[in-house]
């Protein structure tokens, strides 16, 4: 990857030698940087972190033992006896120079997704159609903060000629610090939506925390914006320097954005599994179409906009250039389903699962509401809901927002629990005064309740923020209904 002078000048450090054998650190080559003395290899840099449980510098020897070339530690003390390190005072800070020095040397584009709702579904399908054409790495799991990104950029292999990227952030200014680490060259706002809201405490404050991806951005960089949401397009459009780009990804075709490039979905048509429309390219006036249809596997309107944003991505890295490229993206998209937890849909021999119970906001409720609708049509329609966290003081009115959006659909009954399930049944009891809704005392209970409800045939949403651990318990039907 590159030499220990490297990183040092990298990571401002400064190298402390404990061996007697006379060692430049010119000489010594890194193969890899590890944070976990459980997965380390030989010749790997061994980067000690610190979190609430535990602290890397009680593994600097053990890495050394297990082959380290050498350690970064904040605490020359701890050093160990025959070993050489690089002294830091931030080993977090450390890890994000040293990957931002091996995305430039590795010379290959990176492509950064950010956004409140659909980061992660975006991101893996972007990295799927890429893949058609490009040697691409991606994000691995969930790991969008200053630590897993930065492992994702250093665990790219030499001949990675894409990186994409996803950012995830909790208040103002972590983005900033992710972006200016990975210099992304496109990026990607998928939406703005409630997710966050109890720390930045309005939506404004969420839209100027998700366009600091833009900071980072290089010189010449572009940055796509889901331009049905005029109010970010416009915002964008105002704050973006001179030598950045601005594309408009829209599920809704506008003939009168002022944008020189705009990808449009064109004769959107539901079919029994999905949708299935075209896709419009403007740039600089002129309008082309991508000459194969698209179909998804999903409803609404974020289905086909994280298929725009693939299909951009396509376009700026030159694999949509020829037909037989865009014949294997198209067959990339048209087979894709949905990630286990994010709206997977399993068919037992009994019943009708949908579990989309990663994690929940209002905007990602809606989804699920609309998509379950229509994926269970000809089944009694079960719900079982858990709550949505991280809204603060917002929640008990997104709550009934949530509550009256579900009773506009044509569900047989929902379960539902957390602290603020009252204020749910309140909003669905203002629309829909004969929806069947079961409060919980918790997860277990909603289990148990489900147990004596459920009968053959039926069709199952779970949903509900991480934490109420709805996942385990869709899991659970599924094994019941093919048990």
């Amino acid at each position: 990857m590159f030499t220990l002078e490297e990183v040092k000048k990298a990571c401002g450090g400064r190298i402390v030698s404990k061996t007697d054998s006379l060692t430049f650190s010119t000489s010594i080559e890194v193969g890899g940087v590890s944070t976990d003395t459980r997965t380390i290899k030989k010749n790997d840099l061994f980067i000690a972190l610190r979190g609430e449980n535990f602290d890397g510098n009680d593994y600097l020897s053990k890495a050394i033992e297990l082959g380290a070339c050498a350690v970064v530690t904040n605490d020359e003390r701890r050093v160990p006896e025959g070993s050489i390190a690089i002294v830091v005072d931030d080993t977090v800070n450390a890890l994000g120079l040293i990957a931002n020095h091996y995305r430039f040397k590795l010379g290959c584009k990176v492509i950064a997704v950010t956004g409140s709702v659909g980061k992660t579904s975006t991101r893996t399908l972007i990295t799927d159609v890429l893949k058609t054409g490009l040697k691409v790495h991606s994000t691995a799991k969930n790991e969008n903060n200053e630590i897993g990104m930065s492992k994702t950029i250093l665990s790219a292999p030499a001949d990675t000629e894409i990186i994409v990227v996803e950012m995830g952030m909790r208040g103002l200014g972590q983005i900033s610090y992710l972006t200016k680490i990975a210099r992304p060259d496109i990026a990607i706002i998928t939406n703005i939506g409630y997710s966050h809201i109890e720390i930045l405490e309005s939506k404004d404050n969420i839209m100027k925390a998700k366009m600091e991806v833009c900071e980072g951005l290089t010189d010449g960089g572009i940055v796509a914006i889901n331009s049905d949401d005029r109010k970010l397009f416009d915002y964008c459009v105002k704050e973006l320097t001179i030598n950045k780009f601005v594309a408009g990804i829209q599920v809704r075709d506008d003939d009168n954005l002022p944008c020189p490039l705009v990808i449009s979905a064109s004769d959107v048509q539901e079919t029994d599994c999905g949708m299935s429309f075209g896709v419009k390219l403007k740039r600089m006036g002129e309008t082309s179409e991508f000459s194969t249809r698209l179909n998804v596997g999903m409803y609404g309107d974020a289905a086909i906009r994280n298929v725009l944003f693939a299909i951009f991505c396509a376009y700026m890295t030159g694999i949509a250039k020829t037909e037989e490229n865009r014949e294997k993206i198209a067959e990339v998209i048209n087979a894709r389903s949905a990630v286990d937890g994010r709206g997977a849909i399993t068919e037992t021999k009994r019943y009708l699962v949908m579990n989309d119970a990663y994690n929940a906001s209002p905007e990602s409720m809606e989804n699920a509401f609309l998509n379950f609708s229509k994926k269970a049509r000809g089944h009694r329609k079960v719900l079982a809901l858990g709550g949505m966290l991280e809204l603060g003081k917002f929640a008990p009115g997104l709550h009934e927002l949530t509550g009256k959006a579900c009773a506009s659909y044509d569900f047989d009954r929902v379960f539902v629990t957390g602290e603020h399930a009252d204020e749910f049944i309140k909003g669905a009891h203002m629309v829909n005064m004969n929806l069947e809704i079961v409060k919980c005392k918790d997860t277990e209970d909603v289990g148990r309740r489900l147990d004596d409800y459920i009968r053959d045939g039926d069709a199952m949403l779970f949903k509900a923020s991480h934490s109420f651990g709805f996942e385990k318990l869709a899991k659970t039907y599924i094994e019941k209904g093919n048990a």
